[in-house]
C-alpha cells in the first residue's frame, strides 16, 4: 500500500485510524491480540495467596475458585507419574467406584507450547529399552501420546510457570460416566458391561469445583481432589439423593519418579504375578517383542550377605481408622500372614502394618492403605496397586475390605446351622448363627478367621500376586484361591464348620514370594539370576505347587478338593442333607420368616461350584504354564475314565428329584415385607411367590448351558480324534437328551420340573445348530440333538411336549425368525460366598 493516497492522505493513516475505531468500538479484541503474552509476574498473580509447597506446589485463589500451580524450570525438564482414584464412593455393586478405588499409572510431562502447558501422558507400551538414541527417538514416534489437558499460563517469571490447573482437574478423569453409562451386571458369573440405552449421564461443569479438603503438596507428591457433579435428564438409581444428580470427588496424585537403583523382574509364565506388558523393539529378531515386568515393591536387604536380613526399606500398610474391633485385630493377623513368604525369600520384617494418621488420605501415595469400604448390598473385595509403568515398581496400594462381608458369611451359616439363640436383640448378635460350631472355638472366632483369610488374599494382589485357582488341587496350596467353606457332616447329619477357613498362607504363596522378591548374589550376571529364580520354579514344580493357566480344568473358583469329580461326589450328601434340614429352626426368634427365602439359594444352589468344576474334566486337557525344557506336559487330556465317570454325575443335577423343593418349605419361602427388595433371592416368575422351575431353570443353566458351550463341543471333536475312546460331542448330546427326556411323566409327579429342564435342553441345542460361532462339526451334532428330542416329543400329548414339538417345528423352518429366547432364571447375581 506505500504510495497510495486517500483525498490526499496517505492510506496507511487512514488505515490506522480504522483500526483504532474498531478496537474502540470491540475492546475484546485487544485483549486477544495480547493474550499470547502472560501480563504478570508470579510475585504479582500470586500476591495474597498461601503457598502450599512440595512437590508441585500451588495457590488457592478463593475469590476465583482457581487453583494455580507453580512449575519450575526443573519441573518443566522432568517427568512425574501421574495416578486417579476415586476420594468419595458411589456404594453401587454395579459400578466399580468406590472410595479409594485407584486407576492406572501413567508417565507424564509438561510441555509449554505458547500460552498453554500441555500435560502430556507418555506411551510406556512400545519402547527400545537397550536401543540407540535414535531408535528409542523412532518408537516414539511411530505411537501415539494423550494430552490430559492444556492449561493456561497465568504468570511466568525467570523460567518458572503458573498455570490454571482447572483443564486437567475438573474433568472425568476416572472415567465414571463409562461405567454410567455402561454398568456391570453379573452374567454366569461373570461381571459383565452392559449397555445402558437411557442413560444420558453428562458432567456439569458449573457444579463441578477443585475442592482442597483432601488435598496436600508434600516433598515427593502432590494430592488434588476435585468434587464433580454429574446430571442425568432420566431417573437414575445409584444411591444419590437427587435422582437427577450425583455428586463424588475424583482424586488426582501427582508423584516422583522412583529413585534410582530397582531393578525390574521380568515375568515368568509359571509365576502368577501381575505385571507391566509392552513392546519392545529393541529385541532382537529372533526375539519376541513381548516383555513384561512384575509388578513388586522395591525390597533390598541390609546386609546382602546374609541369608536373613530386614530390609533397608519395608513395606507398610496403614488400617484404615473406620475398621471397628475386633475385626480390626483380625486384618492386622491376616495381613501379616505374609512374613512367612518375606522369610522364605530372605526378608525379616519386611512388611509392617499401622494405624493410618489421623487426618491422613488413603489416596495419598505416601500411605497404602486397608480400607473398610461400605456400599449399599454385598460386593466385592480388591486389593489395588499403583506401579511405574516402566518398572512394574509397586509405590501405592489400596487393600478394599467389603463391609458387608461379616453379614454375607453370617448369612451363609445362618443358611447351614440352626440359631441357638434365646432371646437377643438379632441386630446386636450377628454370630447367632454360628453358636455351638465348635465346643473348642466360638463363634466370633470362626467370623473373624473367615476376615482374616480374606485380607490375606487381598493384601497377596497388592503384593503383585494374581489369583491360583489350581491351588486348591494340592491341599489348599494358596491364599490367592477362593475356596469353598469346608463343611462336613457328623455323625448325627449337622454341619461341622470347625475347619471352615484356611489359616495362613500356602506352599505356593511362600513359593511366589520367594521368587518374586528374592535377591540374587550381588554382581552376579543376567543369566546366573535367571537360572537363579529358574531353579526356585523347578524345585515348586517337583513338589506339586504349581500356577495355572485360566483355562485348564482344575482351575476352579470356590472348589475345595484335589480331583473336581471327587469333590462334587463329596458335595452332593452335603447338599441334600442341608436341604432336608432347611426350616424354620434356621431363623432366630422374630427375625422375618422371608430371611428363608432369601438365604435359600445358598443351599438350593450349594453345590453349583461343585458342578461347574466337574463339568471342566469334560472335553478337556491339562495345559500348565510350561517352558521348553523344565519337565512338564504342556497338553495332557484329562483321563477318559474321569470325563466319562464326570457325565452321568452332572446329569444327576438334572433329575427332577434333585430339583424338587418339598412343599413343607416352599410354603415357609415368604416374599420380602412391604416394598422391601433383596437381591439375595430369586426373582421368581411367578412374583410374590418363589417358583421352583426358577430353581430347576437356576441348575439347567449351569448343566446344560456348561455342556453345550460351542469350545467345549469342539473339544470333545478334536479329543475324539486324538484319543481312542474318548466322549465324543455326539455321546454327550445323546447323553443329556436322554437325561432330559427318558421319562415321561405327562401330568404326574415330577412333571413341571422335567418341563422347565427340557426346554433348557431343547432350546440350548437350537441355539446351538444356528451359532454362528459354533464349528459345523458342532453346530452338526447340535440339530441331530435337535431332531432326536422333536421325535421323542412328537408322539406326547402332555402339553409341554406339543409346545416343544410346536417350537422345534417352527425353528426348523426358518432358524433365524424363530430363534428361541431363553427364559432367565431369575438367580441371584454374582457368586454367594
Amino acid at each position: 500500500m506505500r504510495g497510495l493516497l486517500y483525498k490526499g492522505i496517505p492510506m496507511r493513516f487512514v488505515l490506522a485510524v480504522v483500526a483504532s475505531s474498531l478496537l474502540s468500538l470491540f475492546p475484546f479484541a485487544s485483549a486477544q491480540t495480547n493474550k499470547d503474552a502472560p501480563a504478570e509476574t508470579l510475585a504479582a498473580r500470586t500476591a495474597g495467596l498461601k503457598k502450599q509447597d512440595g512437590f508441585l506446589p500451588y495457590y488457592w485463589d478463593a475469590k476465583k475458585g482457581t487453583l494455580l500451580v507453580e512449575i519450575s524450570p526443573a519441573a518443566r525438564e522432568r517427568q512425574f507419574l501421574y495416578f486417579v482414584g476415586m476420594g468419595s464412593g458411589v456404594g453401587s455393586t454395579t459400578l466399580f467406584a468406590d472410595r479409594g478405588s485407584l486407576g492406572r499409572g501413567m508417565v507424564c510431562r509438561f510441555r509449554q507450547v505458547g500460552t498453554k502447558v500441555l500435560v502430556i501422558a507418555e506411551n510406556s507400551s512400545f519402547r527400545a529399552e537397550r536401543g540407540s538414541s535414535a531408535l528409542k527417538k523412532s518408537v516414539e514416534l511411530s505411537f501415539p501420546t494423550s494430552v490430559l489437558g492444556a492449561l493456561p499460563v497465568e504468570a511466568e517469571q525467570d523460567g518458572a510457570l503458573l498455570v490454571d490447573a482447572k483443564p486437567l482437574l475438573v474433568r472425568d478423569a476416572a472415567d465414571l460416566l463409562s461405567q454410567m453409562r455402561r454398568p456391570t451386571q453379573a452374567v454366569n458369573g461373570q461381571m459383565v458391561r452392559q449397555e445402558n440405552k437411557d442413560s444420558n449421564w453428562k458432567l456439569d461443569d458449573a457444579r463441578s469445583v477443585i475442592d482442597l479438603q483432601a488435598s496436600g503438596s508434600f516433598p515427593r507428591n502432590t494430592e488434588i481432589e476435585a468434587l464433580l457433579t454429574f446430571t442425568n435428564d432420566g431417573e437414575a438409581d445409584l444411591n444419590q439423593p437427587d435422582t437427577h444428580s450425583l455428586s463424588v470427588r475424583e482424586h488426582h496424585s501427582f508423584v516422583a519418579l522412583p529413585e534410582p537403583g530397582y531393578t525390574p523382574r521380568e515375568a515368568d509364565p509359571r509365576v502368577g504375578f501381575f505385571g507391566e506388558e509392552f513392546k519392545d523393539f529393541s529385541q532382537a529378531f529372533d526375539q519376541p517383542l513381548e516383555k513384561e515386568y512384575i509388578a513388586r515393591w522395591r525390597l533390598q536387604k541390609k546386609d546382602p550377605n546374609a541369608a536373613l536380613s530386614e530390609p533397608v526399606k519395608p513395606i507398610v500398610f496403614y488400617l484404615d481408622r473406620a475398621i471397628p474391633e475386633p475385626m480390626r485385630s483380625a486384618l492386622r493377623r491376616g495381613a501379616l500372614w505374609w512374613s512367612a513368604g518375606f522369610e522364605q525369600a530372605g526378608l525379616t520384617n519386611a512388611l509392617r502394618i499401622e494405624d493410618l494418621p489421623e487426618g491422613a488420605n488413603p489416596l495419598d501415595a505416601r500411605y497404602p492403605t486397608i480400607q473398610w469400604t461400605n456400599r449399599s448390598g454385598r460386593g466385592w473385595s480388591v486389593g489395588m496397586t499403583q506401579t511405574d509403568p516402566r518398572t512394574g515398581e509397586i509405590v501405592h496400594a489400596i487393600v478394599q475390605l467389603d463391609s458387608h462381608r461379616m453379614r454375607t458369611a453370617n448369612n451363609y451359616w445362618s443358611a447351614t446351622m440352626p440359631s441357638g439363640k434365646g432371646n437377643e436383640e438379632p441386630a446386636l448378635d450377628v454370630f447367632a448363627a454360628l453358636d455351638n460350631l465348635d465346643p473348642k472355638m466360638s463363634d466370633e472366632q470362626v467370623m473373624l478367621n473367615r476376615l482374616a483369610l480374606l485380607t490375606c488374599h487381598e493384601m497377596g494382589h497388592v503384593l503383585g500376586l494374581d489369583h491360583n485357582f489350581v491351588a486348591s488341587t494340592f491341599g489348599r496350596g494358596s491364599v490367592m484361591d477362593y475356596y469353598a467353606p469346608r463343611v462336613k457332616l457328623r455323625s448325627d447329619g449337622s454341619a461341622d464348620l470347625s475347619d471352615a477357613y484356611m489359616q495362613g498362607t500356602g506352599s505356593y504363596d511362600k513359593f511366589a514370594i520367594e521368587w518374586g522378591y528374592s535377591e540374587g548374589k550381588a554382581g552376579a550376571s543376567a543369566e546366573q539370576e535367571r537360572d537363579r529364580l529358574d531353579a526356585i520354579v523347578r524345585k515348586a514344580l517337583a513338589a506339586g505347587v504349581t500356577w495355572g493357566n485360566g483355562a485348564d480344568p482344575r482351575w476352579n473358583a470356590y472348589d475345595d478338593g484335589r480331583d473336581p469329580v471327587e469333590w462334587l461326589k463329596e458335595v452332593w450328601p452335603v447338599r441334600e442333607a442341608l436341604l432336608a434340614h432347611y426350616n424354620a429352626g434356621m431363623l432366630r426368634p422374630r427375625e422375618p420368616v422371608s430371611m428363608l427365602a432369601s438365604r435359600f439359594p445358598l443351599i438350593y444352589l450349594f453345590h453349583r461350584y461343585a458342578l461347574g468344576a466337574a463339568l471342566g474334566v469334560v472335553g478337556s486337557a491339562k495345559i500348565p504354564a510350561s517352558l521348553n525344557g523344565d519337565g512338564q506336559q504342556p497338553v495332557e487330556v484329562w483321563p477318559v475314565a474321569s470325563q466319562r465317570e464326570a457325565l452321568p454325575l452332572v446329569l444327576r443335577a438334572l433329575d427332577p428329584k434333585e430339583l424338587e423343593v418339598p412343599a413343607s418349605l416352599w410354603r415357609m419361602l415368604a416374599p420380602p415385607e412391604g416394598d422391601r427388595g433383596d437381591p439375595e433371592r430369586f426373582t421368581s416368575s411367578g412374583g410374590y411367590l418363589f417358583s421352583p422351575q426358577d430353581g430347576a431353570r437356576a441348575v439347567s443353566e449351569i448343566v446344560v448351558g456348561g455342556l453345550l458351550d460351542p469350545q467345549r463341543m469342539e473339544r470333545l471333536a478334536v479329543i475324539a480324534h486324538e484319543s481312542q475312546g474318548s466322549l465324543s460331542p455326539g455321546e454327550v448330546v445323546a447323553a443329556l437328551v436322554h437325561e432330559g427326556f427318558q421319562n415321561d411323566f405327562g401330568s404326574g409327579e415330577g412333571a413341571e420340573m422335567s418341563a422347565a429342564v427340557q426346554s433348557q435342553i431343547a432350546e440350548r441345542l437350537m441355539l446351538l445348530s444356528a451359532d454362528a460361532g459354533a464349528t459345523p462339526e458342532v453346530q452338526s451334532v447340535a440339530l441331530g440333538g435337535v431332531l432326536d428330542v422333536q421325535k421323542i416329543v412328537h408322539g406326547r400329548t402332555d402339553s409341554s411336549s406339543r409346545r416343544l414339538d410346536h417350537e422345534i417345528d417352527l425353528f426348523l423352518k426358518d432358524p433365524k425368525q424363530n430363534m428361541p429366547k431363553l427364559r432367565p432364571s431369575g438367580v441371584p447375581p454374582g457368586p454367594p460366598v
